[in-house]
């Protein structure tokens, strides 16, 4: 057959009704073609090979039907929701996780290679079906063939999407799709925004996490005299640094430990520390007024009920307010008779002194009365008991927990002359195997309340030369029967601590500051307990040292909107799907051969087949001063 040539193509305005709708299509003018006559018996041969031909190329292929039953779609779709699905899950099993330590990729890289294929397929899917409602736009009337052209962006990004919407008016199936893949835009910010990192402690298995927990203190220092021993120098050393030491990290508190990584924890362990209470007992003053024998000091006498420091008079602490004289003010502690803690197995300490004049001098007057002055009596015990407690160190601080305090304890044998006992009744929960027993050895036990007994004990007034607080170390304190001086410890530095020096977080200006000093004791004795060395008695317990490690928060909130894309996809191809089988147009999408069959078959009655389309050939070439695509 001779070769056909076409003239360029120009728009014919179509019958509405006789073309079932479609309007505006293309139309082009055929020259005839130069056939040679043929015999009519061979042109009848001919035509019946031609219609077989035309049987055997309008067959369906198996591409064509894939295609028109949107299979590729549908399966774009599946894999899209597999992949967010995906995303779900593999997120959820690593949520509050440490970051997994892969050896090619990171959790991010997985997540963004999975959300952008799950987002390509979601596309795929609106651009065929935006493409297919193109042709479903113009079988309801007849469309301007500018809208063809909008479609046609529609189908391929984000700026033809929003001229398709404003184009409709959102009041067409496509401009839903145009919504989603205006939406998809942000689809990777909001998978990747899924997840956040935030530091966590882990156990490390490397790690080293020690901590002291005696059960029993023998520890003591040299021999006194026969059956006595000065108070070992770790725990005497301690006192005092805890009494006279400013420092408000108070490491005479911090028991010996090992945290390899600056953070560890344990479970509850129980060590055997001290306990001190304080109970104030100003209402136990008595003012008694004597004439004294020391000459011109005649002195008004404020003391406490059962205990006068003057020896003539039976008792055994006093604060003296001299009258018409410059002496006064003073300050007195000492170990005496109990009134509150009579079960205390180290000495009680009290303390008498004048409200305010702990840091400021009070001066007597003339007029001076004992009860012109607002005086104050503090008693305070320290005792052994069991603790429960959790340790933990945390940035390299150290801290424990307090769970339970066990006070009740006994002597092995006879009081004061065997080992002092503690045996709390509970279970590991609290630290405590069962049938373990937390014990001071009675020559430890000795040492402590000889110190007690000649340290905390004293005398402070006001010098009538220098006009500063003078100590009066070396007077006498009774403790029941036996009478010790006040030579053999540092007492004379306690009074001027009391009187005029800060302890560590201590707001008090009154007897209340004994308060303080035993408290900050007691901690320091606890910590010689628990850190005392020797062979016999030392004891750590293990923990856990922890290390930082970077963990995985998910915020599921961010997973809205790729769902919301994806749900918008499937919609519009649902759509697409049921307006294309309403309509009972071809499944011809973002393909461009139908526009130049429309052209090819504008004025030609005769359809030609998809198989044809393929055989056609044209060419872009000027024509009037215009750009003209034909055959």
């Amino acid at each position: 057959m001779p070769e056909a040539s076409y003239s360029p193509v120009s728009p014919v305005p179509a019958n509405e009704d006789s073309n079932h709708g479609r309007a505006d299509s293309l139309s082009a003018e055929p020259h005839e073609p130069q056939a040679e006559r043929t015999n009519p018996a061979n042109e009848s041969t001919d035509e019946s090979a031609n219609e077989k031909q035309q049987v055997t190329h309008t067959k369906p292929t198996i591409w064509k039907l894939v295609s028109d039953l949107f299979i590729w779609e549908i399966l774009a779709m599946i894999l899209s929701s597999g992949l967010l699905v995906a995303i779900v899950v593999l997120l959820d099993k690593y949520e509050n996780k440490p970051q997994p330590n892969w050896r090619y990729v990171s959790l991010n890289s997985v997540v963004s290679w999975l959300s952008t294929v799950s987002k390509g397929c979601v596309l795929f899917c609106l651009s065929e079906g935006i493409g297919q409602l193109k042709w479903v736009w113009f079988t309801r009337k007849s469309r301007p063939l500018v809208d063809l052209g909008t479609f046609d962006g529609a189908s391929r990004g984000i700026w033809g999407c929003a001229g398709l919407v404003w184009t409709l008016r959102a009041k067409h199936f496509a401009a839903l799709g145009s919504l989603a893949v205006i939406l998809a835009l942000a689809f990777d910010p909001f998978i990747q925004n899924l997840i956040h990192y935030y530091p966590k402690l882990i156990i490390d298995p490397s790690g080293t996490a020690n901590v002291t927990s005696n059960s029993l203190y023998s520890s003591m220092g040299p021999l006194l005299n026969i059956g006595n021993f000065y108070l070992h120098a770790e725990m005497k050393a301690n006192i005092y640094n805890a009494l006279f030491n400013s420092d408000e990290s108070k490491p005479w508190s911090i028991p010996k430990y090992t945290c390899s990584s600056g953070n560890c924890t344990w479970d509850p362990i129980a060590a055997l520390e001290m306990r001190a209470r304080c109970t104030n007992i100003t209402d136990k003053l008595k003012f008694e007024i004597y004439n004294g024998t020391n000459g011109d000091r005649n002195p008004n006498t404020t003391t406490l009920s059962q205990s006068v420091y003057l020896q003539a008079l039976g008792k055994n602490l006093t604060a003296d307010v001299m009258l018409q004289t410059i002496w006064g003010t003073p300050v007195a502690i000492g170990a005496v008779s109990p009134f509150v803690y009579n079960n205390s197995i180290i000495p009680v300490i009290q303390m008498i002194a004048p409200d305010g004049v702990l840091g400021q001098p009070v001066w007597g007057t003339k007029n001076d009365s004992p009860k012109n002055h607002t005086w104050q009596a503090m008693e305070c015990s320290i005792d052994p008991v069991v603790r429960s407690l959790r340790p933990r160190v945390s940035r390299g601080k150290y801290h424990e927990d307090i769970l339970d305090t066990w006070t009740n304890g006994s002597f092995a044998g006879y009081e004061m002359g065997s080992n002092y006992d503690l045996k709390p009744t509970w279970g590991p929960e609290k630290g405590v195997e069962k049938g373990k027993e937390f014990t001071i050895v009675k020559q430890s036990l000795l040492s402590i309340r000889y110190f007690f007994t000649n340290f905390f004990s004293g005398r402070t007034y006001l010098d009538p030369m220098t006009l500063s607080f003078v100590s009066d170390a070396s007077s006498a304190m009774g403790v029941g029967s036996q009478m010790t001086t006040t030579s053999n410890y540092a007492s004379g530095d306690l009074m001027q601590l009391m009187t005029i020096s800060n302890i560590t977080d201590c707001p008090y200006s009154s007897a209340e500051k004994l308060r303080c000093a035993m408290e900050h004791t007691a901690k320091a004795m606890s910590k010689a307990i628990r850190d005392s060395s020797s062979p016999s008695n030392f004891t750590t317990t293990a923990g856990e040292a922890m290390t930082s490690a970077t963990h995985i928060a998910i915020h599921w909130q961010w997973i809205v909107l790729p769902v919301l894309v994806w749900l918008l996809g499937l919609v519009t191809l649902v759509g697409t799907m049921w307006k294309t089988r309403r309509a009972m147009i071809p499944t011809w999408k973002n393909e461009t051969m139908p526009i130049i069959a429309l052209c090819r078959n504008s004025q030609n009655e005769n359809k030609q087949s998809d198989e044809g389309l393929q055989t056609e050939r044209a060419r872009l070439y000027e024509s009037e001063g215009k750009m003209v695509m034909c055959g």
